[in-house]
């Protein structure tokens, strides 16, 4: 498989990232990833792309990924799992990989969440209460001409209510939480490397998603 990030460890992804230690900050993440994967299984084929996904080079690093891969798009075990946590970014790859349909399991954002039984799965169109896949579904139809999802109503029998119907699916699957987010005033924050940035993150969080995000490409 093909792991791809520019970011080096920070010490406050100790609490949750299985490669990151107090020996190993500052390294490169995919570099740490990449040899812990090898020291449990070493028949594993791991290439690593030292680059940040960006709005002007997801279509190229797509290609990339195409091009390394020893499977072919095509091939039912092919899957993309996004975790990036910028906007732009996740919009343009997530958009980049419908166009050439290519599947891919996008995941929401997990700061300052604490309940990991409210973690679902739903395709993209359908999110709600996550901030960042919200904001990644506004900026698909405005700037990448995905078609809008607002639901409408079917009418049944005279003497009953309408049916909200569900908005079209644009299979894109998606891990999100319903959980409302804390809010917390910045001045509250220390003054230490905010690598997490004011919420920070739960182990136990992650950990679900990442589970729950690994039964979706499995």
């Amino acid at each position: 498989f093909i792991l791809i990030d520019l970011d080096d460890i920070c010490i406050s992804n100790t609490n949750r990232q299985l490669h990151a230690t107090s020996k190993t900050v500052g390294r490169m993440k995919v570099d740490e990833m990449k040899r812990r994967v090898l020291e449990i299984n070493p028949q594993c084929r791991v290439t690593n792309l030292h680059e940040f996904v960006t709005e002007n080079n997801a279509q190229e690093l797509l290609e990339r990924i195409l091009e390394l891969s020893l499977i072919p798009p095509n091939d039912n075990n092919f899957v993309i799992l996004d975790a990036i946590d910028q906007r732009k970014s996740k919009t343009a790859f997530v958009a980049a990989c419908v166009e050439k349909q290519i599947p891919i399991v996008t995941c929401g954002g997990s700061a300052g969440l604490t309940d990991p039984t409210q973690i679902i799965v739903d395709d993209l169109s359908r999110v709600y209460g996550d901030g960042l896949l919200k904001s990644v579904r506004y900026h698909l139809r405005k700037f990448y001409n995905f078609r809008k999802t607002t639901a409408s109503t079917t009418a049944f029998t005279s003497n009953k209510k309408e049916k909200p119907k569900l908005p079209q699916k644009w299979r894109v699957k998606a891990i999100f939480s319903t959980q409302e987010k804390k809010q917390i005033e910045e001045e509250t924050v220390g003054g230490l490397r905010k690598c997490d940035g004011m919420l920070g993150t739960a182990c136990f969080v992650t950990g679900t998603f990442g589970f729950v995000a690994a039964g979706e490409v499995v």
